[in-house]
Parts: structure tokens; C-alpha cells; sequence
């Protein structure tokens, strides 16, 4: 080949070269932009997200601090808080742009008080709950877990007998009941949580009561535990009864067959039917975007304040 042909040749393949070049340039470049759309429009979206998460949580922050105040004034005029009360049956709002909202109220102060089971020298159980206590225990199949947690949660480090004090113990009323889960050398999540078919000790107790346990919304395995209500299937009666007859004081409890006046008596420190405490569960269903919004509070009626909120 001449010295002219391997100029044209080397030409050709620099032309090629830089078509190919060109190209893939091209393609990077509409990749590029492809991608940078493809961002700009999941940041839109993400932004969008962002506020009608932000509007969602504003809106359910006002609805429950508006139930707040509603419940705290309907229920310091009544002499119980109970289920059958209309202001506690299920209800739903629409609201313009922002969807429809469910809204559930219901009184706690339903099981064993965490916070208020010593007297008022935080070390001594009060004399009330120191059966339920045990046989709470009992049932959960965790005896060797009753002193211990009451070294726990007590205000001394002085043992109790046949148990022992440790330096991760608390020594205070525990603000939430997954505190225990710091005993995590002899408390799980299951033991406190309980399992399918298996109830836990946060079936049994709650940090939200003033001390006494509220008869119209105390489960029946709770009801159970207490002196007067633990033999004959006085708890189960008690559970029907209240389905269609709010409880307002122990006289009412004697109405309830196999009831007595020593029943009543038996109840007078531990029975309560009033609450302080409230859970208030919200749901949002967004017609235009499908999505469903849930939030879940408990509100103080006594401080009027919000103690507890998650959302989902």
C-alpha cells in the first residue's frame, strides 16, 4: 500500500473513531439526563411525601389535642368513664383536601398500675396488689421474676428476700413499660410482650393509671386477678355486664349475680371507674393518593397533655 493509501486509511479510522466517540458521548449524555429526570422527579415526589406526611401529622395533632379537651371536660362531669358513654363510640370526620378520618377513644387505668403499686414510700407493694401481683406471675409462668421486678422498679437498692439488686436496676417507676426490657439478663420481648396464644406481662400492667384499675375496660384475664373477682367466673360476669350497663360504683357490682357486699368489700382499694388516661387511635384514608395513615396517643385528662404518639 502506498504512503497515500495509509493516509486515507489512518484518516478513516480517525473519522470513525470520533463518530463512535459521538456517540457514545450521546448516549452518556441522554443517560445523564434520563437519570437527572428521573431524580428531579423522586425529589419532587419525595417532597410531596414530606408535606402530606407533615399535614397528616398536624392534622391528627390537632384532632387528639381537640379530643383531649373535649373528653377531659365530658368526663370530669361523670362519676364513671366507660365504654357505653357516646362520646367514646367510634366516629368519623371528612375533612376538605385532607381525606376522612376514624377516630377511636378509649379510658385506660385497665390493668396493674407500674407506677403506682408501692405506697408512698416507693418500696412497700400496697397490700391490694400484693395477690394480683403473684399470681399475675403465676400465670405467666415467671415466678421467679416477682421480687426481682420489684427491686426494679423500687426505690431502693436494698434486695428483697430471695432476690438481689444490680447496678442496670432503675430504682424508679418506669415512664414506659419497655423499660423492663433493660432486665434483659431475665426479661425478653416475649415475656413482656407475650407471643401468639401467650399473653405478657404488658397484657397484665400499664405505666397509664392512677392507681386504680377501672372496671368498665379491664380485660377479663386482669379482672381475674383481683380479690372477689378471681373465683366462680365473677370476672367473665362482670365483662358481660358492662356490655350494656356502665359500672359507677361497687353497690353495682352487687347486682352482678354471684356478687355479694363482701365482693364489694373485697374491691373497695383496687376498683376503680373512672380514668386519667386515654388512648386515642386515628386513621386517615386518603382518596386521591390510597394511602392510609395511622396514629395512636395517649393523653393525660388531669395535666391535659399528650404522653405518649407513634405514628405508621
Amino acid at each position: 500500500m502506498t504512503h497515500s493509501g495509509v493516509s486515507r486509511e489512518l484518516s478513516r479510522s480517525r473519522k470513525g473513531f470520533v463518530l463512535v466517540s459521538v456517540l457514545m458521548l450521546g448516549v452518556l449524555l441522554i443517560s445523564c439526563a434520563t437519570a437527572f429526570t428521573w431524580f428531579v422527579r423522586m425529589q419532587v415526589r419525595s417532597v410531596g411525601r414530606e408535606r402530606e406526611t407533615l399535614a397528616g401529622r398536624s392534622m391528627a395533632h390537632v384532632l387528639v389535642s381537640s379530643v383531649m379537651m373535649l373528653i377531659s371536660e365530658a368526663s370530669s362531669r361523670a362519676n364513671y368513664d366507660s365504654p357505653t358513654q357516646r362520646w367514646y363510640q367510634p366516629f368519623a370526620l371528612s375533612v376538605p383536601d385532607n381525606g376522612i378520618w376514624l377516630i377511636r377513644i378509649t379510658p385506660l387505668d385497665d390493668k396493674i398500675p407500674l407506677r403506682n403499686l408501692f405506697l408512698p414510700d416507693g418500696n412497700t407493694i400496697r397490700r391490694e396488689y400484693t395477690e394480683p401481683w403473684r399470681e399475675m406471675w403465676d400465670k405467666l409462668n415467671h415466678r421467679e421474676l416477682e421480687q426481682l421486678v420489684l427491686d426494679f422498679i423500687d426505690r431502693n437498692t436494698r434486695p428483697r428476700v430471695g432476690s438481689v439488686e444490680r447496678e442496670d436496676f432503675i430504682n424508679r417507676p418506669p415512664y414506659d413499660i419497655s423499660e423492663l426490657l433493660m432486665m434483659s439478663r431475665d426479661i425478653n420481648a416475649e415475656i413482656l410482650y407475650g407471643s401468639e396464644g401467650r399473653l405478657g406481662v404488658s397484657d397484665y400492667c400499664t405505666v397509664y393509671s392512677e392507681g386504680k384499675i377501672n372496671l368498665n375496660v379491664a380485660p377479663v384475664h386482669v379482672m381475674e386477678l383481683l380479690p372477689g373477682l378471681d373465683t366462680g367466673g365473677l370476672a367473665q360476669s362482670v365483662a358481660e355486664y358492662r356490655e350494656e350497663n356502665a359500672i359507677t360504683s361497687l353497690r353495682d357490682i352487687q347486682k352482678i349475680p354471684g356478687a355479694s357486699a363482701r365482693t364489694s368489700t373485697q374491691l373497695t382499694n383496687i376498683a376503680g371507674f373512672k380514668s386519667r388516661y386515654f388512648s386515642v387511635k386515628i386513621e386517615c384514608m386518603n382518596s386521591e393518593t390510597d394511602v392510609v395513615s395511622s396514629y395512636s396517643a395517649v393523653f393525660d385528662r388531669t395535666l391535659k397533655m399528650i404522653v405518649k404518639w407513634e405514628e405508621a
